[in-house]
């Protein structure tokens, strides 16, 4: 999945928490408040435009 499908399902972009370029692969963690719990949220990376890990706390 690409980060615009990403946006595209949630309806709204994310805040990059970091980003790198380490020998030609290009990775950026994004993050997503939610409500639910205290700090909900929702963090994706991608590296080279493809989605390699989610998590999420405490959403509804």
């Amino acid at each position: 999945m690409t980060y615009e499908e990403v946006v595209a399902i949630l309806g709204e972009e994310g805040s990059v928490l970091s980003e790198s370029d380490i020998a030609g692969i290009h990775t950026v963690m994004y993050q997503w408040s939610g409500t639910g719990s205290l700090g909900a949220n929702m963090n994706a990376m991608f590296q080279n435009g493809a989605m390699i890990q989610k998590a999420q706390f405490g959403l509804k």
